[in-house]
């Protein structure tokens, strides 16, 4: 048979294939005369044709995201534009400031072998050039060729043939061949200029795949019935018709989507030939004591081969076990007091809560985690739609729900630690169809022009509101179900309590917090704030005189505008008689935000009969400080979140703000760690410090140079956790890793020090509050400086003053009368059961430490008077700009020997009003510039007052406070302390001796070495500390 390469391109149009999946071909194989003529026979088989396998069809565009957050979209591009269009297309549009790439991601995997990845788009902007990346199971990066396509250019296809792909010049690959599966496919658009616009319609992304091999299966032997934790004889034979690549070869038992059991078969090569039969007789399956009961089907993958049996094509299917499940026992956890501090406790048995948490589940690192001791973990999961891509969507229809990932990431830790307990995070979102059906329920967000419009998720789907009553009863019937799904389990008994999570980065904070979005304008939400003000106000009157506008009722009310939200009429702070309104909708957005929590965790506790613990992200009081989300984001509300008889523990990542290396940095938790305990909940911390070994820039994310310097921040980590009776979880975020020999050691022995500190009494020792008024920062200006200043600012010096402080809610100061020095920073508007709780304080020796305007208002608006009763000390307003330096004045044994002699937040700092004592009963001991007092002390008969007009109290002034309140002193050095009990922690920068004074006599053990420090009891001991280290003595 005489073929030409152009009258065989012709027979192949005539069979049927596109003309360009024959160029693909053409470029894939070698042209030779005899391949062409095989292959022209091969496409006279439906059966070995070339397929093509669809990863984005142009209805989903939810699938797609541009993996940056809103500060470096800003910060790259004029606009950035993902959406669905209604020609069945992602559109995307971008314009450019100065970089000279952008790129947008599928988040599809790529399961096989192919021939080509092909994109099917349309391109109505500037011309671009056009490449594609991919990820590879090993975790290197491929690239493939480049394409232009010119301005205005009409539907066309992009081909990128394998041939052309190769291991990306910033990645590393192993192994030189492309390891299957893929995980997710970049679109990558180069040679872009500032100021352009580009406008891409993508209509379709497929890859399309070789002509497969059939191997057909000649014996089959596997037993039909089995009980879970069985290992399965078996073996099989087959031929192949063709020949096979085989980047995997296994046996396997499916159910629904998942894969419950794997064997792989052993090979001799990388290839198997066409004609030769293989066997393996002697295969064994092993079934994972946790496996679900019922059919399993028993499939065959043998590379990119399609499977016959019995003379039929069957998608590898090729047999069916009937397995019998074990039965769960029962589980019981609950947060409750013990030996001073509240507890996980599991089936009875205290627990430290140290765990690992993942976003990328890796039964290796599950391995390795459990090897160090770890039995606690948890994962990514959602009964409805997860917002970041880290789970798969399981409510993927109206009444139709998939848990086969939840199954999958549930068998990953088990098939590691048998014994292991589980607390998955599920996070709350809603599917994009769902939000289609009902866009009343969507986020609305107003970018300043006061015309709200759909709030875009990570750039590709809207957002549900939380005031919506429809998410909230859809969302508790997808909880019920996942629940319900996970008691019928043979792994029931494993799964201890459920991590309740939603919004920006799952932390509760409103949606699009983080990308400096105003939000939430939805009519749900409009309809939710008139209500909350009928419940405020109860009367048309009331809300008319507290609003100061005749003609409002309860159902003209709007939100604020953007505008409305970012301006004030008093400086820093918001007048009543001008936008009341405005503070009433910043007091109602933390109580939505609660509610919301409260409901979902409500609802939880009652679904899993109270059997298991519920826990949430919230209470960023010492984080989201002195910019926009401390306002917008809704964390204002922590009281009525600890109110809940609901929830059990309460966590965040460990604050971001002081992450520098060992003593240098100041470990603190972003809430009020105080208030959290005296309320009966745990506090886990989020230990997502990022190691030496993680990507990224040494000190992003406090990330250390060296494994060294990754055992001082580890070590730093827990000795605050376990001082303040907090749990703790290592976390894979930011491909954060820990496979190191050292580093592993180094957690086994941490998490065996949290183990025996279990008996320990970690009871309150701090004899240091600072109070916080959640409730009075929405009367501060959105955003404004003092709101950093006055709390995130103060808190290195606060704990370095050698004592141990705690952090409390303004509105636990009944709780505080153990307390003898007190910092008030926040309470501008106390109500009048706080300034009850503070006259009841003002006695017994304590001193009183009030920054600024604290009690500013009074009675609904702003008045003098109720600073001075709340203080004790008369104070006075100026408005207008006020220089915010004092110089001390070196004449009062507070103040004498200290340097520098000038503090305040900077230089250039002015504050708005400025709050100063004029009171003659008042010692002054620093001035501002204007002359006024700027730092005074006031004796009492049985109590003191002090005021500063500034922020920022610096050290040595609250090291002489606490001696004159009478507070236990640790050190006399400026090192960071936590204590309890039965021990104290100490974390140093310089390196040295210190000497280490007790409140009574022990005896002394080094916690991390178990060397004993002082045999008998002391009140005195001396340490010695390497460069920046921190050591925790265990007080006997």
């Amino acid at each position: 048979m005489d073929t030409r390469p152009a009258d065989s391109l012709a027979l192949l149009q005539g069979n049927g294939l596109d003309p360009s999946h024959l160029e693909l071909l053409k470029r894939s194989i070698d042209m030779r005369p005899s391949l062409m003529a095989l292959l022209i026979l091969s496409t006279t088989s439906a059966s070995l044709a070339a397929e093509t396998t669809a990863l984005f069809d142009g209805a989903d565009a939810s699938t797609w995201d541009t993996a940056r957050d809103k500060q470096r979209l800003n910060r790259e591009l004029h606009y950035s534009e993902l959406r669905s269009t209604d020609e069945q297309a992602l559109l995307w549009r971008f314009s450019p400031i100065a970089v000279r790439f952008n790129d947008i991601f599928l988040r599809r995997e790529i399961a096989m072998p192919f021939d080509a990845v092909r994109i099917r788009l349309r391109n109505a902007g500037d011309a671009i050039t056009f490449a594609v990346k991919v990820r590879d199971a090993k975790g290197a990066e491929w690239t493939a060729n480049q394409i232009s396509v010119a301005a205005g250019t009409a539907t066309r296809w992009l081909d990128f043939p394998t041939a052309e792909w190769k291991p990306a010049s910033w990645s590393k690959d192993q192994n030189g061949r492309l390891d299957f599966p893929l995980a997710s496919l970049a679109l990558i658009a180069f040679n872009i200029d500032g100021g352009r616009k580009y406008e891409v319609a993508i209509e379709r992304v497929e890859v399309l795949h070789p002509e497969r091999p059939i191997a057909a299966v000649t014996a089959l032997q596997i037993p039909q019935t089995a009980n879970a934790g069985d290992t399965l004889d078996a073996s099989v034979a087959l031929q192949l018709n063709q020949p096979c690549r085989l980047a995997i070869a296994s046996l396997e038992l499916h159910q629904g989507k998942s894969v419950t059991a794997t064997c792989a078969l052993p090979l001799q090569a990388t290839e198997l030939a066409a004609g030769t039969t293989y066997s393996w007789d002697t295969l064994s399956l092993k079934l994972s004591p946790f496996i679900r009961g019922g059919n399993h089907t028993v499939r065959l993958r043998i590379g990119e081969a399609k499977t016959s049996y019995d003379g039929k094509l069957s998608n590898g299917r090729i047999g069916t076990v009937n397995v019998t499940p074990r039965k769960p026992g029962t589980v019981r956890s609950s947060v409750r007091r013990h030996r001073g501090t509240p507890r996980l406790f599991i089936n009875g048995t205290p627990h430290s809560g140290m765990a690992y948490t993942a976003y990328h589940p890796d039964v290796e690192v599950f391995t390795d985690f459990t090897q160090a001791g770890v039995n606690l973990f948890s994962f990514s999961a959602t009964p409805t739609e997860a917002g970041y891509n880290l789970s798969r969507t399981t409510w993927t229809a109206p009444d139709e729900y998939d848990y086969s990932q939840l199954d999958e990431r549930v068998a990953m830790v088990l098939e590691a630690n048998p014994e292991a307990f589980i607390f998955p995070r599920l996070y709350l979102h809603a599917p994009s169809w769902w939000s289609k059906l009902h866009p009343e329920d969507v986020v609305q967000v107003d970018r300043g022009d006061g015309k709200p419009v759909p709030f875009i998720h990570r750039g590709t789907r809207p957002a549900p509101s939380w005031a919506s009553e429809r998410w909230r009863n859809d969302t508790i019937e997808g909880l019920r179900r996942l629940i319900q799904h996970v008691e019928e389990s043979p792994y029931a008994d494993r799964v201890i309590g459920y991590h309740i999570a939603s919004g920006t980065t799952e932390e509760w904070m409103m949606w699009g917090a983080n990308e400096r979005e105003w939000v939430d304008y939805s009519p749900v939400n409009v309809a939710r704030f008139q209500l909350w003000l009928r419940d405020r106000y109860r009367t048309v009157s009331a809300l008319r005189a507290g609003w100061a506008t005749p003609d409002v009722t309860f159902k003209s009310v709007t939100l604020p505008t953007r505008k409305e939200r970012e301006k004030t009429h008093f400086g820093s702070f918001r007048h009543p008689e001008h936008e009341q309104r405005v503070t009433d909708f910043y007091l109602y957005n933390s109580h939505m935000v609660a509610d919301t929590i409260c409901t979902f965790a409500r609802a939880v506790k009652d679904i899993t009969r109270r059997q298991k613990t519920v826990g949430v992200f919230y209470g960023y009081l010492l984080q989201l400080c002195g910019e926009q989300r401390q306002q917008n984001a809704g964390h204002l509300a922590l009281g009525h979140v600890l109110a809940s008889p609901d929830i059990d523990f309460l966590c965040s990542p460990t604050s971001y703000r002081y992450r520098q290396l060992g003593g240098e940095g100041t470990s603190h938790f972003m809430s009020l760690l105080g208030s959290v305990k005296a309320h009966g909940k745990l506090w886990f911390n989020e230990n997502d410090i990022r190691t030496s070994l993680a990507p990224g820039k040494v000190g992003s994310w406090g990330k250390p140079e060296t494994i060294a310097g990754d055992i001082l921040q580890q070590d730093k980590e827990l000795a605050n956790a376990i001082a303040n009776g907090a749990a703790q979880w290592w976390f894979d975020v930011g491909r954060n890793r820990y496979d190191d020999d050292m580093l592993m050691q180094r957690i086994a022995a941490l998490n065996k020090a949290a183990d025996s500190v279990i008996p320990s009494d970690r009871s309150w020792v701090d004899d240091v509050a600072l109070v916080v008024d959640e409730k009075s920062l929405c009367y501060l200006k959105v955003g404004d400086p003092l709101g950093r200043e006055l709390l995130i600012d103060q808190l290195p010096s606060l704990h370095r003053i050698g004592a141990a402080a705690g952090h409390y809610l303004a509105g636990d100061l009944a709780r505080l009368t153990r307390h003898k020095l007190l910092l008030f920073t926040t309470s501008f508007a106390p109500d009048a059961g706080q300034r009850q709780a503070i006259d009841t304080l003002k006695g017994n020796g304590r001193v009183l430490v009030f920054c600024h305007a604290q009690g500013l208002y009074q009675g609904g608006q702003i008045a003098p008077e109720g600073m001075s009763s709340f203080t004790g000390i008369q104070l006075k307003l100026a408005t207008g700009p006020h220089n915010a330096t004092v110089t001390l004045n070196g004449n009062h044994p507070l103040t004498r020997g200290v340097s520098p002699m000038t503090f305040g937040p900077s230089p250039e700092r002015s504050l708005n009003p400025l709050a100063y004592a004029d009171d003659p009963d008042a010692t002054v001991l620093g001035t501002l510039p204007n002359g006024v007092p700027g730092l005074v002390i006031k004796r009492f008969p049985d109590w003191t007052a002090v005021h500063c007009a500034v922020p920022k109290l610096p050290l040595p002034i609250l090291q002489r406070l606490a001696g004159l309140a009478g507070v236990h002193r640790y050190i006399d050095t400026a090192d960071v302390v936590w204590a309890a009990r039965d021990l104290v922690s100490v974390c140093v920068k310089e390196p040295g001796s210190r000497a280490i004074t007790l409140p009574n006599a022990r005896k002394v053990r080094d916690l991390y070495t178990g060397e004993p420090v002082a045999d008998s009891p002391v009140k005195v001991f001396r340490a010695t500390f390497v460069d920046r280290a921190t050591r925790v003595f265990m007080l006997e």
